[in-house]
């Protein structure tokens, strides 16, 4: 990469603002040849090198680390962790921001031989293998005149997961996005399985009020204790929209890991176990990455 795309400077409304004044006042100069206006003229133009070689020292010595949360799922602003480093031998830089992907960061203060850490939202549309090449320092320190900017390369590769489409929990045989749970058993959870006629030895508070006044009899609630339980989430082509399929199943594969389930996944080419673990969720939403 060239150095003049490196380095950009952008002069803001207040530049312009300065910049016409300073005109202003070195044409009054030339023809009135008042000396004080020259005084002037030559201050406000002095007072701008300054402030253009603060700006830049301020860019200098600036290195940008940048990692990637754990899930970064598609049409969703993720927080990517920014870490900014000041070598050795430079002045800390202060008031600088950091932008890429059109999400931006600022009045981070570095100071000397030190860093600061801060968090940039940014979104993928569109999930599978992502690269975020690089990010924009960027600094109006010390009078706003000027913005300029310095773009540091990154490379930072990473996977983006389909975007959740919510759907229902669906007991079936793997047929599309739904999943093929075995051993649910009857237990204390909080997911109510049926309603049935009571029984000696039930608890009151499984009562069912409204069903008993409904129905005219004793009426409690059967609950299913999901804890153990396998769940298959198969995933065909041929069924609708397949972006649409996948985010359904990135979704029924969240929130059956959520509830403590062992989770396993069918796709056309490849096929995952149950099981459960973050080194397997991970594995799951990968697979659904690259379908």
């Amino acid at each position: 990469m060239r150095f003049k795309k490196r380095y950009r400077v952008k002069i803001t409304r207040w530049g312009y603002l300065y910049i016409l004044i300073t005109i202003i006042i070195a044409l009054g100069a030339a023809n009135t040849g008042n000396n004080l206006l020259y005084l002037l003229s030559s201050a406000l133009l002095a007072l701008m090198m300054v402030s253009g070689i603060s700006s830049m020292v301020n860019l200098l010595g600036l290195e940008v680390t940048i990692s990637p949360p754990r899930e970064v799922f598609a049409s969703q602003p993720a927080p990517f962790r920014v870490v900014l480093n000041r070598r050795k031998g430079h002045l800390p830089s202060t008031l600088v921001g950091v932008r890429a992907l059109g999400s931006r960061i600022k009045g981070i203060i570095v100071p000397p031989h030190g860093k600061e850490e801060a968090i940039l939202w940014l979104t993928f549309p569109r999930r599978g293998r992502a690269r975020l090449r690089e990010v924009e320092v960027i600094s109006a320190f010390p009078l706003g005149f000027f913005t300029r900017s310095r773009v540091l390369e990154v490379n930072l590769d990473f996977l983006v997961f389909p975007r959740p489409i919510p759907t229902p929990l669906k007991l079936g045989e793997g047929r599309g996005p739904q999943d093929y749970i075995q051993g649910r058993k009857r237990g204390h959870g909080d997911e109510i399985l049926e309603l049935r006629p009571y029984k000696d030895g039930d608890p009151i508070k499984r009562m069912d009020w409204k069903a008993t006044a409904r129905r005219g009899e004793l009426i409690v609630r059967e609950m299913v204790d999901t804890r153990g339980d396998r769940v298959i989430i198969q995933v065909m082509r041929g069924t609708g929209d397949w972006e649409e399929t996948l985010g359904k199943a990135t979704y029924l594969v969240l929130e059956s890991a959520k509830r403590g389930m062992a989770v396993g996944l069918i796709l056309p080419h490849v096929s995952l176990r149950p099981h459960r673990g973050e080194r397997h969720l991970n594995a799951l939403l990968e697979a659904l990455a690259l379908a």
